[in-house]
């Protein structure tokens, strides 16, 4: 899927439309993760050019605590879907 958006030319001075497509690339992944919409996994296949742990890296740069599991349930629905993702 894409997605387009409109951004005005003057937000492109001081980066390439790459490196700011990149940027809004991670920090939507961040939030979602900090949210626990995405898992670290997931939220690094979303921005495309990193793995897991590059990617708790970068929320840690923010500030951003690494997820854990309320309980077995919640660690287990997490593995199932990501077995999913393997096949």
């Amino acid at each position: 899927m894409q997605l387009t958006l409109d951004i005005p030319e003057k937000f492109f001075l001081h980066q390439s439309p790459s490196e700011l497509i990149r940027l809004l690339k991670l920090n939507t992944a961040i939030d979602l993760y900090q949210r626990g919409k995405f898992s670290a996994l997931a939220a690094a296949e979303f921005v495309g050019d990193l793995d897991r742990y590059e990617f708790l890296y970068e929320c840690r740069q923010r500030g951003v605590e690494p997820q854990t599991y309320d309980g077995i349930e919640e660690l287990q629905a997490e593995i199932d879907m990501l077995s999913k993702d393997l096949k």
